[in-house]
């Protein structure tokens, strides 16, 4: 969890829902650990340094002492494969059966006090893993408990800065290993196989159907967010400022910052009457080529430029032939991360993207009445577009569960209904595990989850913890309550 979020939510700018969280933003409290990661910085201890360090050379460990890890990453992809060829009805290779049968042995080393059930646990990673740029020397030996119990587990961040969840995973395992105390023996599960980044459930959610669509691409650095999309499968994704540069009058500034002059009619180059110029009336070809959405990856570095496209987009999917078109709906927006602020290296609170979503709202709204669009159509067209994911979104929390089944052979015949969510922050992590079980309450399912909250983020001993099941100390004791629960 990216310390220090508050306001979070489906609607991300409704910072005073809850009575708890009414009272720590009212009061100024803001606590957590510094350095923590959002847009450019990296949860992985870059801070806010711009484009957040680069992990190329801390390779997930592989072969010799540490095989494990790798089987462990070949297992779970076979899981996956094998399971999506069952979902669509084909016979699955071989490689995939060989790989779910070793996954099938790791499944059966769970032992649950002899009940017959299964259990996974979801971790957030600032605030339990580290704290700032500190990181927990409990965290590995705490991973290896759960391993060895049989009991599966993936990571979980409102954050990720445009990192691949392979990026990122290679950085936090070296990061986790090089801070414990002893990292011998056999190595935990830590790749991109049980990385949940924010954006991480759209590859599945958004990919298929996107693949082929001409999407605008927000969020920085970008040579990162395009990787990452490429990724997705995503072929015609356009970042927000090669779409600027392009159509470079969409931002009046641009050039002006570019060239270090002001940006006013009487101080540019441009002289003579009315008609005389062209600027700002090139086509191209993919000009007709409606969007066919906005995916707010993670925070943008220039607030103006990615806001005045997307507006321009949201009242007309083809923006460079049309002011507003009425005769379609406004092109679904997609935000990853529904934190207003989070705790950065600054002694105070920083905006997060949850603050960009707010100024979007009400930018479109401005630009819905100077088109003279009724006011009453405000709130519907803003519902039909808008769309939220990150903790604690029921979206996010169905895709964990999606993820952590998947570590159980689907032929086994049993299913995970025991969820435990460990985080620092009653806001977002503990929401969403309220959440989670009244969705599931309501459509009579079994299934259960288990908010247990640590001391070493956000929470601190004597808040409110909207209803979280436990408070533990840290990461260590969250997993030794685990497994005394479930009678390990």
């Amino acid at each position: 969890m990216r310390s220090a979020e508050v306001g979070v939510g489906d609607g991300g700018e409704e910072a005073e829902e809850r009575p708890w969280t009414r009272r720590r933003v009212g009061g100024g409290v803001v606590r957590g650990a510094a350095g923590a990661a959002t847009g450019g910085g990296s949860a992985l201890g870059g801070g806010v340094t711009g484009t957040g360090p680069a992990f190329a050379k801390h390779d997930v460990p592989r072969g010799g002492g540490e095989g494990g890890l790798w089987e462990q990453q070949v297992v779970s992809v076979g899981a996956n494969r094998l399971a999506d060829a069952l979902r669509h009805g084909l016979t699955p290779t071989a490689e995939a059966q060989v790989c779910c049968a070793a996954m099938s042995a790791v499944s059966k080393k769970q032992k649950t006090g002899g009940k017959d059930r299964l259990v996974a646990v979801a971790f957030d990673i600032d605030g339990v893993f580290k704290y700032g740029r500190e990181w927990s020397p409990d965290g590995f030996e705490a991973l290896q408990k759960l391993h060895n119990a049989g009991i599966p587990h993936v990571f979980v961040t409102n954050g990720g800065g445009g990192l691949l969840e392979s990026t990122y995973a290679a950085g936090f395992a070296s990061k986790v290993k090089g801070a414990a105390a002893n990292a011998s023996g056999e190595v935990p599960l830590m790749s991109e196989e049980n990385m949940i980044l924010s954006y991480s459930p759209w590859k599945r959610a958004l990919g298929p159907q996107l693949a082929n669509r001409r999407v605008l691409l927000v969020g920085d650095p970008r040579e990162k967010v395009l990787q990452v999309a490429q990724s997705y499968g995503l072929k015609k994704a356009v970042h927000y400022q090669d779409y600027a540069k392009l159509h470079h009058t969409i931002n009046p500034f641009r050039a002006a910052k570019e060239d270090g002059a002001s940006h006013t009619a009487v101080a540019n180059a441009a002289e003579g009457p009315i008609g005389s110029h062209s600027v700002g009336t090139a086509h191209f070809a993919d000009d007709d080529d409606p969007f066919a959405a906005v995916l707010v990856m993670c925070d943008p570095y220039e607030w103006f430029e990615a806001l005045q496209c997307i507006v321009d987009i949201l009242c007309s999917p083809t923006p460079a032939n049309s002011e507003y078109d009425a005769s379609v709906p406004p092109v679904p927006v997609h935000f990853s991360n529904p934190d207003v602020l989070w705790k950065a290296q600054h002694p105070y609170a920083r905006f997060g993207q949850g603050a960009f979503k707010i100024a979007l709202r009400a930018l479109y709204k401005t630009r819905l009445r100077s088109l003279r669009v009724p006011e009453e159509m405000h709130d519907d067209l803003l519902a039909s577009s808008f769309r939220q994911w990150g903790k604690p979104t029921d979206a996010t929390f169905r895709f964990l569960e999606e993820r952590l089944r998947e570590y159980c052979p689907p032929t086994s015949g049993q299913r995970v209904e025991n969820f435990y969510m460990v985080g620092d922050n009653p806001a977002s992590d503990i929401e969403g595990v309220r959440r989670a079980n009244i969705f599931h309450k309501s459509q009579g399912n079994a299934v259960t989850w288990s908010g247990v909250l640590v001391q070493t983020g956000v929470y601190k001993e004597g808040d409110e913890t909207n209803g979280a099941t436990t408070t533990v100390h840290g990461v260590a004791e969250a997993v030794e309550w685990i497994l005394k629960k479930e009678g390990v």
